[in-house]
């Protein structure tokens, strides 16, 4: 099977540095390799997406943080593609699929053919009055988190600056306010997650299963900012409570909406239907 490692020349990380040193350890061990770099945004998406479209298998390794990632988690589900095999080589920030699942040598996983099929979290509303479709290998989630991360996103900050944004963040931050079966929710932080631990620090759920058709719902409900703070304090120290696990969530957003997959970015229609389920097993992935 060939292995296509896809990585971004202008990333801040390794990307471009641990792609070469992936292929030389993979070519070494006999593989057929290709390294692509990707040349402007959601390039990754649409490279994924064409070897998806052809009958080839593919072993497809992002080198990246996990926003690169979704990209091409994305491109490959964007054809319910079963003969692509998806992998992270972590080269960002935040790699929170990779910490929480990867064991033992990348290398060796892909020589080895260590593939598995594991869920997703598709997530369905509407942008600009659009139907809009994405899937999230790790995670969904709206409220604090999703609101500094459009901050961040949008202000691009510098490694002196970003600590500053994400505390302004905090304390300009009020709640998500969404309706739930009728009944209007304020929540300061609502996730769906599959993986037990978020931004590295964020505790979800030691029940987390990337396998059983369902994600764990972990959320505080907005009554004050001390009750964030604390929040934030109790999900990077002892972890998050799990509310429950659930194959589906659904609610109507009353105003625009940020949202954020794997540390990317979205923001939802005012009055939108947003529906968040679990996809049982239909991603293949090295583990």
């Amino acid at each position: 099977m060939k292995t296509v490692i896809i990585y971004n020349p202008n990333s801040t990380g390794d990307s471009e540095v641990n792609a070469k040193t992936l292929a030389r350890q993979l070519r070494k061990e006999g593989a057929a390799v290709v390294v692509r770099k990707t040349a402007f945004a959601k390039h990754g998406e649409e490279i994924a997406a064409n070897y998806a479209k052809k009958d080839e298998a593919i072993t497809l390794v992002s080198s990246s943080g996990d926003g690169g990632y979704h990209e091409v988690v994305n491109g490959v589900l964007k054809h319910h593609s079963k003969h692509i095999v998806v992998g992270v080589l972590p080269s960002g920030n935040a790699n929170d699929h990779y910490s929480a699942l990867r064991k033992g040598s990348l290398v060796e996983a892909i020589r080895d053919k260590k593939f598995r099929s594991i869920d997703t979290i598709k997530v369905t509303a509407t942008i600009d009055g659009k139907l809009w479709i994405r899937y999230a290998h790790s995670y969904a989630g709206i409220g604090i988190t999703a609101h500094a991360a459009k901050q961040l996103t949008v202000e691009r900050p510098n490694i002196f600056t970003e600590k500053w944004i994400v505390v302004r963040s905090l304390l300009s931050f009020r709640y998500a306010k969404v309706r739930e079966a009728g009944r209007v929710r304020r929540y300061s932080s609502l996730i769906c997650g599959n993986i037990d631990t978020m931004s590295k620090v964020v505790k979800l759920s030691e029940d987390a299963s990337i396998t059983d058709g369902k994600f764990e719902i972990s959320y505080v409900s907005f009554r004050s900012k001390l009750r964030l703070i604390a929040y934030l304090l109790t999900a990077a120290t002892i972890g998050l409570k799990t509310s429950r696990s659930v194959r589906k969530y659904e609610c109507t957003t009353t105003k625009r909406l940020p949202i954020q997959l794997d540390g990317e970015v979205y923001v939802v229609d005012a009055k939108s239907e947003l529906v968040i389920e679990s996809i049982k097993q239909n991603l293949r992935s090295i583990l």
